[in-house]
């Protein structure tokens, strides 16, 4: 497996030899998160702050800020942008050695790629309007745009249909699955549902799918297609998170594919978060891990694990629904949020770059959940070989998806000629900063958390990507969050001057 540059090499991320050669895990491939834990700590010890931050860093005893964010990806540099621009002595705190949060751009071989989030779209108006705002090029994902062949896993075959029959079998599930939406969602960008979406949420997608007759193939195809969609088994995600999706792309198939994995930023998702953070001039404080945060009526008081203590007017946690429980609030946390916190959403899988030898058209090819992989479409296609992009659920380590040759039989059932030379994937579920991957709620958690989740606590106010009420998992919905927040907090603000 390829192994990251010394400049980009992420906690997490294995190659083919493990980042500490004297590990056990180094040999039989096994990795916990304890050893994910001592990584972090050691890896996050020498961070310097990106060029931007740089200089302007307070003292230990210069904590006195008027917001505090913590968290920096999207949502988290989104409030510290906006707050920062309307005056506001603003402190950003990051606790991995990087910005970004579960986005992360990488290297693999001599190719740049994204090992979380990536694909924008003008369906999704906040992150194309950052995009425009600083003039981003776009590129597309060649097997999603434009893909040669469509094959999928059905019982143990490999089918194949010219690519509109293939379109239209799959069009015809997408459409017959999603026909409650406008009982559930009768627009997009709404922060609760109908009370028909509350009757519907026990449902997760695999108890909606059994509702519907399809034949074996069919079925295969919407399985993978669902599976990929909540990044994790389709019993555990919730039937109304896909009506909600599909509400956002105006019950549009097309649409629905293209919103998620067409396009994506040509110099990658750190060169976005670079051009807000440097329009921002706000501070940024990485490797600081956030242990506590206490107030009061007049401020809230917050804690690192480095033992320093900084003061702010009000605060802004933009930080994983999973990953709450971990800071110790003071008072406590409303109970749905506590409630999220031990739950976990249901994005728990994996996405994998692979590194092929051979001839590689742009394709794409499903399997269903039960196979290593549900979804793979060509990311570089050549005539001597190229990349693909793999998403599957999780494997509960029974696979080593690390290692190139745990991967290749599954790559050979769809196409034989080729061999696996390297594999790069990063473990979002063990990074003790994320717990997971994308949000996509269970069963009840929409119709019981949500208002929680959303919900201002005293001085404390709630961002991210994970609470959004439009693209919820997505960059797009990070950013909404964080300009919505970052208008409440100015208010709040103006209100306490």
């Amino acid at each position: 497996m390829a192994k990251l540059p010394p400049g980009d090499q992420e906690v997490g991320t294995r190659s083919a030899s493990h980042p500490d050669p004297q590990h056990p895990a180094a040999e039989t491939g096994a990795w916990s998160r304890r050893d994910f834990f001592k990584l972090a700590s050691a890896a996050t010890a020498g961070a310097v702050l990106p060029a931007q931050a740089a200089g302007k860093t307070a003292g230990r005893g210069d904590t006195d800020y008027d917001v505090v964010v913590v968290g920096g990806g999207f949502a988290g540099v989104t409030a510290a942008r906006e707050l920062s621009r309307r005056g506001a002595r603003v402190l950003l705190l990051e606790a991995r050695n990087r910005l970004g949060g579960r986005t992360f751009y990488s290297s693999f071989g001599d190719r740049k790629v994204e090992l979380g989030g990536t694909w924008v779209h003008y369906t999704q108006p906040h992150v194309w309007a950052e995009v425009m705002r600083y003039g981003m090029e776009i590129v597309e994902t060649p097997g999603v745009a434009h893909p040669e062949r469509v094959m999928w896993l059905s019982e143990g075959k490999v089918l194949e249909l010219p690519v509109q029959e293939n379109w239209n079998l799959l069009k015809d599930a997408l459409d017959r699955f999603h026909e409650q939406t406008p009982e559930v969602f009768d627009r997009p960008f709404v922060p609760r549902m109908k009370e028909a979406g509350n009757r519907l949420d026990h449902l997760s997608i695999a108890d909606r799918m059994a509702q519907m007759k399809m034949s074996p193939a069919q079925r295969d195809l919407m399985n993978a297609m669902m599976a990929t969609n909540c990044h994790g088994h389709v019993s555990t995600a919730a039937y109304t998170e896909m009506l909600r999706w599909w509400s956002l792309v105006d019950g549009d198939a097309v649409r629905l594919v293209y919103s998620c994995a067409r396009y994506k930023l040509k110099a990658g998702t750190s060169a976005l978060i670079d051009r807000m953070t440097a329009d921002g001039k706000f501070e940024v404080r990485l490797s600081s891990v956030v242990a506590e945060l206490h107030q009061d009526a007049s401020r809230a008081a917050l804690v690192t694990e480095q033992g320093e203590r900084i003061s702010s007017r009000f605060v802004v946690m933009a930080v994983p629904v999973n990953t709450t429980g971990l800071i110790d609030f003071q008072p406590p946390l409303r109970a749905g949020k506590q409630a999220m916190a031990r739950e976990h959403h249901a994005g728990k899988g994996h996405k994998v770059y692979i590194k092929v030898k051979g001839k590689l058209d742009s394709l794409l090819f499903f399997a269903p959940e039960t196979e290593l992989f549900t979804m793979v479409f060509t990311e570089q296609a050549g005539a001597d070989g190229g990349v693909l992009v793999a998403f599957g659920p999780p494997t509960d380590g029974k696979v080593d998806i690390n290692n190139p040759k745990a991967v290749e039989p599954f790559i050979r059932k769809f196409l034989p000629d080729l061999s696996v030379e390297q594999v790069l994937t990063y473990d979002w579920h063990l990074d003790p900063y994320s717990l997971g991957t994308w949000c996509t709620y269970r069963p009840n958690q929409f119709s019981r958390h949500v208002d929680d989740l959303r919900a201002r606590e005293g001085r404390v106010f709630f961002a991210g990507a994970d609470i959004a009420t439009g693209w919820r998992g997505f960059i797009d919905g990070a950013i909404e969050s964080g300009l919505q927040v970052g208008q409440q907090v100015a208010v709040a603000l103006g209100a306490n001057s």
